[in-house]
């Protein structure tokens, strides 16, 4: 990603509707997915985590209830900005070693989608992972959703369920739970990035005029859109959604 969207994420990830729903979506259904796997998947574990593709450590703060967590970006202004926010377990990628067999949880939060080898991305950090140990993943859903956002963000794709299984097997991993989300707000987003679409038929655009979709809205709108996001947990909980903006799998390594 460009080096002004790392800091304009540090600047909306902890108040920002889009961040701060999702942290509570993925939190809910670990916990209620994980707790079936055994003593000790629970929050308050003392789980080894490790976050590929950390960011700017959106997500972080969330998964150190579930355990102590290392994260590893690529980006060096992703890196030094974790640290300057008091995340200190986080290392350039290129840097980063652990032992085999050592991770508890592996996560990839709306990573794979921005490099070309999604499954050789995921690959390279499984032998990290313990024997019946877990991947959480998440990716923009729907190739038809492209929009200027992606563009911006230097995504290669997105992704439907069939799409996503298919790599969750080729890995040889065992798909535990798999649901999109963003649902309740799929509608206007999905009508805006059409109505999007059919704009840059006519008034093509270069990637550095066309801009990413996190801005802070109002914050009274703010506050509606993270609360109708965030009560899909709920739902969540019984049933799975068949559309919205993102997918999520939780897989296990047999």
């Amino acid at each position: 990603m460009e080096k002004r969207t790392y800091h304009l994420f540090k600047e909306l990830q902890n108040e920002h509707w889009w961040f701060a729903g999702r942290r509570q979506i993925v939190a809910s259904l670990l916990k209620t997915t994980l707790a079936t796997g055994g003593p000790g998947l629970t929050p308050g574990s003392n789980l080894r985590i490790l976050e590929v593709g950390c960011g700017t450590g959106a997500m972080l703060g969330m998964l150190g209830q579930f355990g102590e967590v290392w994260g590893v970006d690529q980006s060096t202004d992703a890196v030094e900005i974790c640290h300057a926010l008091n995340f200190r377990n986080v290392y350039l990628a290129n840097e980063f070693s652990m032992a085999p067999n050592t991770v508890d949880l592996l996560s990839f939060f709306d990573v794979i989608e921005h490099v070309q080898d999604d499954a050789g991305l995921v690959q390279s950090y499984l032998n990290y992972l313990k024997p019946g140990g877990w991947v959480v993943i998440t990716v923009p859903a729907f190739q038809f959703l492209w929009s200027d956002h992606d563009e911006v963000n230097h995504h290669y794709r997105r992704y439907t369920r069939p799409q996503l299984q298919q790599l969750i097997t080729r890995l040889g991993l065992q798909v535990e739970r798999m649901t999109y989300f963003n649902a309740f707000l799929f509608p206007p987003i999905a009508l805006a990035r059409m109505l999007q679409k059919l704009k840059r038929k006519f008034v093509p655009a270069p990637v550095a005029a066309m801009h990413s979709d996190f801005e802070r809205p109002h914050q009274s709108l703010d506050r509606l859109l993270q609360k109708v996001f965030a009560s899909e947990r709920f739902f969540l909980t019984k049933l799975n959604f068949p559309f919205g903006v993102s997918l999520l799998c939780i897989a296990r390594n047999p």
